[in-house]
């Protein structure tokens, strides 16, 4: 790592600020000093170019550390040879002073940069701060907030050679203290044999959900196929919070491991417990592209598996939609929306995420009220269209042909559109959810709809016996059967925010 590279440490308190300061211009003050005493224009210059060099380092603290010590130790002896050079044969006290103070600076330097070279400085830090996190007793309300803390901060830095204070405080019976130890070990991307190892076992036998939640932060760094398919196991924790660590955990990294934890993200979607959960990998970094293939091949499977992969690339592709880096990202979608391999489910999910960013120009509908799409898609794209112009000739075509199709489901929310977009009054209730096909108000509502569509008025019987309308399968759980499920927004609303790259 080179100095530059370094971010600035914001576990470093106003003392050690300060410090840090003083060190990185002592050598200015002093050849600033000794200029001003003996009116030396040589010594000035020398003072001006320390003045720059500080300025360089300005935002490298601590400056007792490496990798910046070194290059501060250089500034030390560069400047206790121009203090010494231009004042060769004076005998005033304060010329060995100045000289005194440069060479102590550069030998204190050196040490302090080869202790922490050798690993005996951060770890006396790291047994520092793993002491105060032992003795404390007063900790945050929450117990997961204990890996947030200052000390924690702080440890996580000193013990990023030498982890052995952190796991020891693994043994601590309370809590807290494991919660602060597992956090000082976020994401650690190296470990020796049985580090990674014990804190699975802490893991595995802590019952709160805070000290499992940081053990899958702080595995998130492992590469051995065994642990990372401990670590995905963690998909299917009982605690909400468990549950979306390892998600996070199981992407870091995702490119070079998600064949070692594809089995146990398959598991955790299709796990019948777990249906409610909705998409998975939410504020997550971009899925890898292996991922994308296995969920676009799981979107086809049966519920719950399919809801939750459909929902999974759904949030994925909202995420790279709202991010804006990539433009033709909106046309791809359009395609895969239209591609007749594409699962129904994704297919209605994609088409009500491109509507809700504005994405459904008049070429797509147009596509999308073709016969050879199926009939949610045609329904959803005349609602697009109705809604825009309630007078659109072709969408109250699609809507007719759609309404004669033997479906009552389909008749139902045909009915909404009806009642909603149209202003043709069927007796639902305004603003409220549409009746179930099975219902008497459901099988009402199907009649009007199909009388409507023979050209007749919806309030009157229709003549004759009419075909039964047998109602189509359930939709899965957390998708839109038709974009009529939700309460469409209008042409202004904004799309949710979000973040991220795909």
């Amino acid at each position: 790592m080179r100095w530059f590279d370094v971010p600035p440490r914001s576990t470093l308190g106003p003392t050690g600020l300060l410090v840090s300061f003083g060190l990185l211009f002592l050598p200015t003050a002093v050849l600033g000093g000794l200029a001003y005493r003996h009116a030396a224009p040589p010594i000035a210059a020398g003072a001006g170019v320390q003045l720059l060099f500080a300025l360089v380092f300005l935002r490298a603290h601590p400056v007792w550390r490496p990798p910046v010590s070194g290059s501060v130790v250089l500034l030390y002896i560069i400047a206790l040879a121009w203090a010494w050079v231009p004042t060769r044969g004076h005998s005033d006290w304060v010329i060995h002073a100045a000289q005194g103070v440069l060479l102590l600076g550069a030998v204190g330097l050196v040490a302090l940069h080869d202790l922490a070279r050798t690993g005996a400085e951060p770890l006396r830090r790291a047994n520092k701060w793993s002491r105060r996190l032992a003795a404390k007793t007063h900790w945050p309300l929450q117990l997961a907030d204990a890996r947030l803390l200052p000390e924690v901060d702080a440890l996580r830095d000193a013990v990023h050679e030498e982890p052995g204070p952190a796991l020891a405080l693994l043994s601590d019976p309370r809590p807290e203290v494991r919660v602060a130890a597992l956090g000082a070990l976020e994401y650690r991307p190296d470990w020796r044999p049985g580090e990674a190892e014990l804190v699975l076992k802490v893991a595995k036998e802590a019952p709160e959900p805070a000290v499992r939640q940081a053990a899958a932060y702080a595995l998130a760094g492992v590469r051995t196929p065994a642990l990372v398919e401990e670590l995905a196991a963690f998909l299917r924790d009982p605690a909400p919070e468990v549950r979306h660590a390892a998600a996070e955990a199981v992407l870091w990294d995702g490119d070079r491991r998600w064949l070692l934890a594809r089995h146990a993200v398959h598991e955790a979607l299709a796990d019948p417990k777990l249906a409610g959960d909705g998409p998975l990998f939410v504020g997550s970094a971009g899925v890898p592209a292996a991922a994308v293939a296995d969920l676009m091949a799981w979107a086809g499977e049966h519920p719950p598996l399919s809801a939750r992969a459909v929902l999974t690339l759904v949030e994925q592709y909202h995420r790279g939609l709202a991010d804006g880096r990539r433009p033709e990202l909106a046309s791809e979608l359009a395609e895969l929306m239209l591609a007749p391999d594409t699962p129904p489910g994704l297919r209605v999910e994609l088409a009500g995420l491109l509507r809700d960013h504005q994405r459904l120009g008049p070429d797509i509908l147009d596509r999308m009220t073709n016969m050879d799409q199926p009939a949610p898609m045609r329904l959803f794209a005349a609602e697009v269209m109705l809604r825009a112009d309630p007078t659109d000739a072709d969408g109250i075509d699609v809507l007719r042909g759609l309404a004669r199709q033997p479906n009552r489901e389909l008749a139902v929310q045909i009915g909404g559109i009806l009642q909603n977009v149209l202003g043709l009054e069927l007796g639902l209730p305004p603003g409220g959810p549409l009746p179930t096909p099975a219902s008497k108000a459901g099988a009402d509502v199907a009649r009007k709809v199909l009388a409507w569509a023979n050209g007749q008025r919806p309030d009157r019987p229709t003549p004759g016996p009419h075909p039964g309308l047998p109602g189509s399968r359930p939709p899965m759980p957390g998708l839109r059967e038709t974009m009529f499920s939700i309460p469409p927004g209008p042409s202004g609303d904004r799309p949710r925010d979000g973040t991220g790259v795909f």
